[in-house]
């Protein structure tokens, strides 16, 4: 009798428990979190939610799939004006200054022990401050680079990447000789990766966005003919054969099928690809190799760091205390580690890339962390970037496609961009 009311008592407990357990809502975007469609990255998402749970049994996650692209900020937004925010988010670096802006976001700084922030690049920090607060947790960075098999560059006589726009230009007249594109890279309008492939060129020749203020600045004097001049440098890949036109249809993603098949020598990809890349190609797992982009005259490119974070929205003391466990419990170094190796997503953390045996050895990953290390530069935490990059990427059709010239496409990026920046300083 006393065994059975135990049982029954400690089944009655479990019950009331789970019922008065704490319900958490959070916004994931789909590759990150159960629903991926890349099995190791389910894989360990499903994991970790359930390690999570079983460590806080107070505690019921519940997860909704969030849009990566604007609709996915505008969501956010929306929810931001009416009291229907989730408790915590993961959401694109870039959007972090708008979403502080429109009160979506808590303040980290009492939470988040100064002594775990030493282990982030400094960078990381900066790009998810705003008037010395953080708001965010970045773990992990797809840096953008050149991908390309080092098997088709040694068969041209070469001995490494060029480092140079005309010595780039040389090699794409060997092989288009040869029947191969020399270059495709993602020039869709209003796709952020689009913008995050030109920075690397555009900061790479001096060139700024915004002031210290915040207010745009891409477009006076220096800066407005560094981004002509990465205009230019579009329209003539794709004037001399080195391009396909049909880039500016094209994300990353859609680049691929044309490496793949040996129609392209190199394509502008993600680091956070590479593994779907080996997955999908298994041939390119040990002849692969990524470089930064070939510069015009001395240049020297500036690798940019850009990531998505983990956030909280929750304004209940309860709710952001649960959601803090999550965010800090899905940033730690263990499992920051074990995501970031099982999507092939660059690590933020100086104990992930030191510790884990896959980012300190992985060739592929050595290269990466030789650009992490060298010039590198966040996207500006001011409201106007994601209007900035939405801007710049809009004129490319009509550059590649010769109807309108760089000096008249940063014009236009400007009038469209200083139009927002009005408004929201009016507000």
């Amino acid at each position: 009798m006393h065994a059975k009311f135990t049982v029954a008592a400690a089944a009655l407990l479990l019950t009331v428990a789970h019922a008065s357990a704490i319900e958490l809502k959070v916004l994931v975007p789909a590759q990150y979190s159960p629903a991926s469609g890349f099995i190791p990255g389910s894989v360990v998402h499903k994991d970790l939610y359930a390690k999570f749970e079983a460590q806080n049994p107070d505690i019921k996650l519940n997860y909704e799939v969030l849009d990566t692209g604007p609709q996915g900020l505008q969501k956010i937004l929306t929810q931001a004006t009416t009291n229907s925010l989730p408790d915590a988010a993961i959401v694109d670096g870039q959007w972090i200054a708008r979403l502080v802006q429109a009160k979506a976001l808590q303040p980290l700084d009492q939470l988040w022990p100064a002594s775990d922030r030493a282990d982030f690049h400094p960078a990381v920090v900066e790009a998810v401050s705003i008037d010395g607060k953080p708001y965010a947790i970045m773990f992990q960075t797809g840096m953008r680079g050149l991908l390309y098999r080092p098997s088709v560059l040694a068969a041209q006589g070469e001995k490494e990447f060029p480092k140079t726009f005309d010595d780039f230009l040389k090699l794409a007249s060997k092989l288009k000789d040869k029947k191969v594109v020399a270059e495709l890279v993602p020039a869709k309008a209003t796709d952020e990766p689009s913008t995050m492939h030109m920075l690397s060129i555009f900061w790479g020749l001096g060139g700024k966005l915004v002031d210290e203020h915040g207010a745009p600045v891409f477009f006076t004097e220096e800066n407005g003919k560094a981004l002509a001049r990465v205009y230019e440098m579009y329209r003539d890949l794709v004037a001399k054969g080195a391009m396909r036109a049909e880039v500016t249809t094209m994300d990353e993603a859609a680049l691929r099928p044309f490496f793949y098949g040996h129609e392209v020598f190199a394509m502008g990809g993600s680091s956070s690809n590479v593994k779907q890349i080996w997955s999908e190609q298994p041939d390119t797992v040990n002849d692969l190799a990524v470089a930064a982009y070939p510069m015009p005259g001395s240049g020297k490119p500036v690798t940019i760091l850009g990531g998505f974070t983990y956030a909280i929205t929750a304004r209940d003391p309860k709710k952001v205390e649960a959601a803090w466990k999550f965010v800090s419990f899905m940033t730690a170094p263990a499992q920051m580690g074990a995501i970031n190796e099982a999507l092939g997503q660059l690590p933020v953390r100086t104990s992930v890339w030191s510790t884990n045996g896959f980012f300190s050895t992985n060739p592929m990953m050595v290269s990466y962390k030789a650009m992490y290390d060298g010039p590198m530069q966040t996207r500006p935490v001011a409201p106007i970037y994601t209007t900035i990059s939405s801007a710049i990427s809009s004129q490319l059709p009509g550059v590649i496609a010769g109807t309108l010239s760089p000096s008249d496409a940063v014009n236009r990026a400007r009038d469209a961009v200083m139009v927002e920046f009005k408004r929201q300083q009016s507000r």
